[in-house]
């Protein structure tokens, strides 16, 4: 009867229980009566939860204490009318013993017992363990049996007992059945292949009893799987070629497999497992291949080969370069640096750069998954001009300039300028000519800006001090690296400027209006 019934309700009950966005291996069990019984078909999430699989009321909805016994125990995984609890080995569970009287009990009376006979209390065992209190509401006292991670070595039978302050005892005894945990035949949630590549999600299980257990397959939302993307064969579900719209996809593997508890009734036990499917894509570049400058000179250039990826899933994890088909070992000339955040890359920087370092290298980027080449064929280029350089306006805590290009046609656009400064004291301290202050000490010693060429040239600087001399280094910056500089020297305005600047406003002002009633004069 069990068991036909079982297959009878298996279409619907798929249905319900998958509409109910249960999350992937949270569901226990199921268990039922026949319709004349009206007990309702329902399933037990791991964060006890019962979820209704039929509307028909049900009897054992909640127990209720009786005038011989007080003592009411419950779970939301419990069959009330055999006092039995079945779950799956590995979850999480906890079962109320609550002594509904108005009698009083002291909190130590109100206990758990093991099968053994022994006491549960809240200190022995941190996976076994009894918390009593007062039930909201009611202020009943309640003790909560917690079972951390339910073993089969924990089937049997517990009891809850009360004994009250003028000595009466109460007992009641629930007995727990402990199923083994289900093996999949593939316990992985997570399926991946790479794009083009067929991928195959296997939801057959090895059953414990002997018997096949009930299988569905389902996408996540709890809708049959869409045959154009899927091929069902048995219990298995495959993508033949994989695309990246695929990435979203999910499969939930549904059973049910029909269990006897003594001479009872049959009742299914339901498991569910959720695969995710991941596409694995080849690291993806602009281009293949592409041409990147530096410039060789008497000075010392860092030159960049730069390695972009567009896209990769998984990410980029190992960048390799080499040059020419030697593999580029770091070390004080060369060092590679990897991004950090959404932006995936990493470039290779060349200390000193000469005309040895010109030529082809390349770039192998490592998803773990699969790998890509982009080849970069790094070409001298001159630097840019230096740049024309005026002071427009100096302010009590700014300066103003114009910087202009006097290259007419560059082998590479100027895309920046360089804006560096010090104090005239510190440029003095250097103990050479402006003009000769080394790069090194430029770096260390002074305030560095880049800013973006602007179509007008102008250039403002803020933050220095009223009053203080600077000396200034400008050099324009293309693709390949810096051009020659242009050092010069500016006095930010001080107290007795402005006063100066004022008089001379004021000054100004009246000998305009006198010049135009002159010039009305004559008119």
């Amino acid at each position: 009867m069990g068991r036909l019934l079982g297959k009878m309700l298996f279409p619907l009950a798929m249905c319900l229980l998958l509409t109910s966005a249960v999350v992937a291996s949270d569901v226990d069990y199921l268990e039922y009566e026949d319709f004349n019984r009206q007990r309702s078909l329902f399933a037990l999430t791991s964060d006890n939860r019962l979820i209704p699989l039929f509307e028909e009321p049900m009897l054992f909805d909640k127990p209720t204490s009786n005038e011989e016994n007080p003592i009411v125990i419950s779970s939301e995984s419990m069959d009330y009318d055999t006092n039995t609890i079945t779950v799956r080995e590995g979850k999480k569970m906890m079962v109320s013993c609550v002594f509904e009287s108005d009698e009083t009990i002291h909190k130590s009376d109100l206990l758990w017992k093991q099968p053994n006979g022994n006491n549960i209390d809240g200190e022995t065992n941190p996976s076994l363990f009894a918390v009593v209190l007062n039930e909201r509401g009611s202020k009943h006292r309640k003790t909560s049996l917690h079972f951390s991670s339910v073993h089969t070595r924990d089937t049997g039978l517990y009891t809850c007992s009360g004994r009250t302050a003028g000595g009466e005892t109460f007992e009641k005894t629930v007995k727990l059945v402990v199923l083994p945990s289900i093996e999949w035949n593939d316990k992985d949630t997570v399926k991946g292949a790479l794009l083009g590549e067929p991928i195959t999600v296997d939801c057959g299980v090895k059953s414990q009893s002997g018997a096949d257990p009930m299988i569905q397959m389902t996408n996540g939302n709890g809708e049959p799987l869409d045959e154009e993307i899927w091929t069902i064969a048995g219990n298995e579900a495959t993508i033949d070629s994989l695309k990246k719209e695929h990435a979203e996809l999910a499969v939930s593997c549904i059973t049910i497999e029909m269990h006897q508890e003594g001479n009872n009734e049959e009742f299914p036990v339901v498991d569910r497992k959720d695969v995710n499917i991941e596409v694995y894509t080849l690291p993806e570049f602009a281009s293949d291949e592409s041409v990147q400058y530096t410039v060789i000179d008497n000075h010392v250039r860092d030159a960049v080969v730069y390695c972009n990826v567009t896209h990769s899933f998984p990410p980029v994890r190992h960048y390799t370069f080499y040059h020419g088909d030697e593999e580029i070992k770091l070390n004080d000339k060369f060092n590679i640096f990897v991004n950090v955040g959404l932006i995936q890359g990493a470039h290779l920087k060349i200390h000193n750069v000469n005309e040895n370092d010109l030529g082809t290298y390349k770039c192998e980027a490592n998803n773990i998954k699969a790998k890509s080449i982009h080849t970069v064929h790094l070409r001298e280029a001159n630097a840019p001009a230096e740049p024309k350089v005026t002071l427009v306006e100096a302010k009590r805590h700014s300066i103003i300039w114009r910087v202009d290009s006097i290259d007419q046609e560059p082998d590479l656009p100027v895309n920046a300028v360089e804006i560096r400064h010090l104090r005239a004291a510190t440029a003095e301290a250097s103990g050479v000519a402006d003009e000769d202050i080394s790069d090194s000490y430029w770096k260390s010693h002074s305030i560095f800006m880049q800013r973006n060429i602007k179509s007008d040239g102008i250039y403002e600087i803020n933050g220095l001090r009223h009053g203080h001399e600077y000396v200034w280094r400008f050099r324009q910056i293309n693709e390949a690296g810096f051009g020659d500089s242009v050092v010069l020297r500016a006095k930010t305005l001080d107290d007795n400027d402005l006063e100066m600047t004022d008089s001379a406003t004021y000054t100004t002002i009246p000998l305009t209006i006198a010049t135009l009633l002159v010039i009305r004069l004559f008119v």
